[in-house]
């Protein structure tokens, strides 16, 4: 498959879209540390911050190789 910088464009707004959406979430896990959560809020938020990097890599994988197979 042949680049596509459309496909790349689409791919970095994409992994932005996420990582907004999933930075709304760790800042509410940063609202449990204050509360006293600590360990509960550190661990959602390296749950939230392990899934934005995934994403990212799954996608940037996608416009590099393709559609991905069926896991």
């Amino acid at each position: 498959m042949a680049f596509n910088p459309r496909d790349a464009v689409d791919a970095a707004r994409d992994i932005v879209a996420n990582a907004v959406e999933r930075s709304a979430d760790i800042v509410e896990n940063a609202g449990h540390i204050i509360k006293g959560d600590i360990a509960g809020g550190t661990g959602d938020i390296v749950h939230n911050s392990i899934e934005i990097a995934t994403y990212a890599v799954e996608r940037t994988k996608e416009v590099f190789t393709g559609e991905p197979a069926d896991e």
